[in-house]
């Protein structure tokens, strides 16, 4: 894959073994990128900035990727994340043939239809419930409580990632403000070990550590990349 943003002389491939940083040195051209990429993933269509696969065709950055800008209340319970724990549950139970909910659920619509009619009035109720909506009538979501730390949070993030395949590319604008040169680095491998890319996306120029991948563009739009 690689990631192009137009007005640029170069675009930055990311790569099995590296993290990208991008290294922007023009606040203004910093905010429109974060602007861009936070567009772009809540399905905004944007041209300035495209995400590429191999063979030059332009990648759903909505369904492949996230942006982490408030690192501190990072949303593990989003809709995305939700939805996608509670697919997997409904295959699960699906595949097994295990009817032993929707027998608990029958016994529970017979009991209300016994209560309501007390009542003399009409009523109407739905016949079933689907799997997903008995899991948010019983509100299930991600436990959060064990992760304080930045490194943990992120790390934790990156498990959601990878395990529900919600995302393959993170995108971290000032990361390096949080973090130590050494928590970077573990970062870095874990995000690699988890075969998850990192972007990280930094305002000034900072110290080059292990695995990154730097793109570094100027206050007149010059870049390289080394």
């Amino acid at each position: 894959m690689k990631l192009k943003i137009f007005g640029l002389d170069n675009y930055a491939k990311l790569k099995e073994e590296n993290v990208l940083l991008i290294s922007i040195n023009d606040v203004k051209m910093f905010t429109n990128i974060i602007k861009l990429l936070n567009n772009k993933i809540n399905g905004i269509e944007e041209k300035e900035i495209i995400l590429l696969d191999d063979e030059n065709k332009e990648i759903n950055m909505k369904s492949k990727c996230m942006l982490l800008i408030d690192l501190f209340n990072i949303d593990y319970n989003s809709k995305k994340v939700l939805n996608k724990i509670y697919e997997l549950i409904e295959e699960k139970i699906k595949l097994n043939q295990d009817l032993q909910l929707e027998n608990y659920m029958l016994n529970i619509r017979n009991y209300l239809i016994e209560e309501i009619n007390e009542l003399p009035f009409e009523f109407s109720m739905k016949s079933e419930l689907d799997i997903s909506e008995v899991l948010k009538l019983f509100n299930v979501k991600i436990d959060t409580i064990n992760y304080e730390s930045v490194l943990e949070k992120i790390e934790f993030l990156i498990d959601i990632a990878c395990t529900l395949k919600i995302a393959d590319i993170i995108f971290i604008p000032n990361l390096k403000q949080y973090l130590s040169n050494e928590e970077v680095v573990e970062l870095y491998k874990y995000s690699l070990y988890k075969n998850i890319k990192l972007v990280i996306i930094e305002r000034e120029n900072r110290e080059k550590v292990e695995y990154e991948n730097v793109w570094e563009i100027d206050e007149n739009y010059c870049d390289v990349i080394y």
